[in-house]
C-alpha cells in the first residue's frame, strides 16, 4: 500500500440545488465551476425520482433500479474526485417514501431535484484519481 499524505481542508460550501436538475450533474458542474478537485459531499432534501444501484460483485457490474416516486433525501454521502480530467461525485443515498420504507444504493444520473441543500468541504492535497480497477471493473482511486 502505498503512504498517503495529509490533506488539508479548504473551501466549505452550503448551498441551494437547483430544481428539476440531476443531482449528480448538477454536483459536477458546481465542483468544475469552483475548481474543487477533491472533497467530501452531503446533500439533504427530497427528489422527484431516483435512481440507484447496487454491485454484483459476481458479475462485475451495477444492477440498477429506478424509483418514479417523490422520495426524502435522508442522506447522500460522498466523496469527489478527477475522473477524465473533470471533478466527479461518488455518492451513496438513503431514500425514504410515504411508507417510510428506508431504501439506499449507489446514486446514478437520473435523480431529480424537487429541492436539496449542499455541503461540500474541498480538501486541499494531490487529488484523487479515479481509473478504472482490472480486478473489480470499478472505477477506484488509484
Amino acid at each position: 500500500m502505498a503512504e498517503e499524505k495529509p490533506y488539508l481542508t479548504g473551501r466549505t460550501y452550503l448551498f441551494k440545488l437547483p430544481k428539476g436538475k440531476d443531482l449528480l450533474e448538477t454536483l459536477a458542474d458546481f465542483c468544475h465551476d469552483n475548481q474543487v478537485k477533491c472533497g467530501i459531499v452531503s446533500v439533504i432534501g427530497s427528489v422527484e425520482n431516483a435512481t440507484l444501484g447496487w454491485y454484483d460483485q459476481t458479475k462485475k457490474r451495477y444492477e440498477k433500479t429506478i424509483i418514479n416516486a417523490q422520495m426524502e433525501l435522508l442522506s447522500l454521502t460522498g466523496n469527489i474526485s478527477i475522473q477524465d480530467n473533470r471533478p466527479q461525485v461518488h455518492a451513496h443515498a438513503m431514500l425514504t417514501g410515504k411508507d417510510y420504507n428506508v431504501i439506499g444504493g449507489h446514486l446514478f444520473p437520473g435523480t431529480k431535484i424537487y429541492v436539496c441543500e449542499a455541503y461540500i468541504q474541498e480538501m486541499v492535497g494531490e487529488p484523487k484519481v479515479r481509473r478504472t480497477d482490472k480486478v473489480t471493473k470499478l472505477s477506484l482511486w488509484a
